[in-house]
């Protein structure tokens, strides 16, 4: 797949891998930084148009009848499509971490589909995921996810080095 180079004002993930997951809806990104790299493992399109298709059916009678309808099952169908998409989403986050010695997930996604991703995922997959940011970047160059995790950890150790935890006095 494609591989960015990560600028050298960014964290370049030396150690070991991390894995950023960013999803919308109906679409997630899935990629790894390491060594200074991102590449892009794979994206996961599963668009309701496309897939509606086969779950729309018509019923009626024969012409010269007036009782013709159609039937859908698009609500139904978008929670079921939801779900099947949760579940794609966790074969490819699985599928990934065995194949590599992953300590770190990142995941970008609005809440509501943040939701039903880590249901999706282990309990051992679960702890894996360091930070969660709410919102959708799918459309987003890949690099402004490494920003946006790169501010995040700047924000967290501001906030540390202005409030040093207090101590109790031993008298």
């Amino acid at each position: 797949m494609r591989n960015m180079q990560i600028s050298n004002k960014l964290p370049q993930f030396e150690r070991f891998p991390a894995l950023f997951i960013t999803s919308g809806e109906y679409e997630a990104h899935f990629y790894i930084a390491f060594q200074g790299k991102l590449e892009l493992k794979k994206i996961l399109k599963m668009p309701p148009r496309e897939e509606a298709k086969e779950k729309q059916g018509f019923t009626g009678h024969k012409a010269g009848m007036q009782d013709l309808s159609s039937l859908s099952h698009k609500g139904k169908y978008a929670e079921d499509l939801k779900m099947k998409f949760a579940r794609n989403v966790h074969a490819i986050v699985h599928d990934i971490l065995a194949d590599s010695n992953m300590e770190e997930i990142y995941v970008f996604a609005p809440k509501f589909v943040m939701v039903r991703i880590l249901a999706g995922l282990d309990k051992n997959e679960q702890k894996k995921v360091r930070m969660q940011f709410y919102n959708e970047y799918t459309k987003n160059n890949p690099i402004e996810l490494i920003k946006i995790f790169q501010k995040e950890i700047d924000k967290i150790q501001k906030e540390i080095i202005q409030s040093p935890v207090q101590r109790p006095l031993i008298t």
